[in-house]
């Protein structure tokens, strides 16, 4: 018989197909092996570049990086800039100002955007009168005034729900730092919006002859003990009312969810704390609250993800020591809400209390 066969396209002796068995199925194995091997160094490859991208690049740029610094302590991505939509907001009875401060190299002026929130009952008569006088009752009122200072990431239309129940209360005046929403831009660093802060306080000062609270949310907890030191004898401040305050910016970082994991790095400290530090961005609170002359309410969730609520303990604790009377003292008040009422960094207005505690 013949041992030879056919294929499609040429003759094959079977012998020689029944040795070469071996070397068929070894050559695809040692294929395999290689694009293995292969594929596993070109993940370890980019594993690694992505680590040192991250973890080594990216805090090196932020040390020389002014820019980088000030868009991540003074985050305005995503926020309205258009003068029309701060005019036309959907909040009634308001009335929308724009408040002229010197900057600090006393040659420029910027017009900061503002916005005076009518009490309900006031804004129920002035929703019948379209010339009612904003200014006229704002100097002379039987109700407080309270001055808005927003968080960093916000401008000054994203807490109108808070000022929707504060309203009740107050007249509320809520603002937009430099470079945020309809404010004119300028250099964004602590010591020039602090400058900012305290002329508009000023500004609302010269307007009205009611008792004038401060609130400061998160970093504006900040801006505001800041600003607050910085008046003579703090132009007589009713009260200041710190909403999830943290110690110092030093402090934070180590907390703050978008740091906290840098902060295990060996070169963190000298690439993203010392540079911040160098460019002026320490806002410590703790150190401004020693002159502080008006009580002082401390408000902080203890399910806050964003700023730990024991340091609102610590500057409880810091300003107990104030040299001021005794009325002051007893009446600067710590308030801790249960972590169970799912309060977290930006809603502890929701909370029925937080109003009778200010009151």
């Amino acid at each position: 018989m013949n041992n030879h066969r056919y294929n499609d396209y040429y003759l094959v002796n079977d012998e020689d197909f029944a040795n070469d068995d071996d070397s068929v199925e070894l050559m695809p194995t040692k294929r395999r092996k290689v694009k293995r091997v292969f594929c596993i160094l070109v993940v370890v490859g980019l594993l690694v570049l992505g680590f040192l991208a991250a973890f080594v690049g990216l805090p090196l740029v932020f040390k020389f990086s002014l820019a980088l610094q000030q868009s991540l302590i003074f985050t305005r991505f995503g926020l309205q800039t258009n003068a029309t939509y701060y005019g036309n907001f959907r909040l009634p009875e308001y009335k929308n100002h724009y408040v002229p401060v010197i900057d600090v190299d006393n040659k420029t002026t910027l017009k900061l955007g503002l916005w005076h929130i009518l009490p309900l009952d006031l804004a129920e008569i002035s929703f019948y009168n379209e010339s009612y006088d904003f200014d006229k009752v704002l100097k002379h009122s039987n109700y407080s005034v309270l001055l808005y200072f927003h968080g960093t990431g916000e401008d000054r239309s994203q807490s109108w729900q808070k000022y929707q129940l504060l309203r009740s209360f107050f007249h509320v005046i809520a603002f937009d730092y430099r470079g945020y929403g309809d404010s004119q831009p300028g250099e964004m660093l602590e010591n020039n919006v602090v400058n900012d802060c305290v002329q508009v306080y000023k500004w609302l000062q010269n307007r009205t002859e009611s008792p004038i609270y401060i609130w400061g949310h998160s970093l504006g907890a900040n801006l505001a003990t800041s600003t607050v030191a910085r008046l003579d004898q703090n132009a007589n401040l009713t009260g200041l009312i710190l909403e999830a305050a943290f110690t110092s910016l030093t402090d934070e970082l180590y907390f703050h969810p978008y740091v906290k994991y840098l902060k295990w790095l060996p070169w963190f400290w000298d690439t993203v704390v010392k540079p911040l530090q160098h460019n002026g961005f320490l806002f410590d609170t703790t150190k401004h609250i020693e002159m502080v002359q008006c009580p002082i309410l401390f408000l902080h969730a203890k399910d806050d993800e964003i700023v730990p609520y024991f340091m609102s303990q610590a500057l409880y604790t810091a300003s107990k020591k104030r040299n001021v009377s005794e009325w002051v003292l007893n009446d600067t008040k710590l308030v801790l809400f249960n972590a169970k009422i799912g309060l977290n960094h930006y809603f502890i207005y929701r909370d029925s209390f937080t109003f009778f505690h200010i009151l």
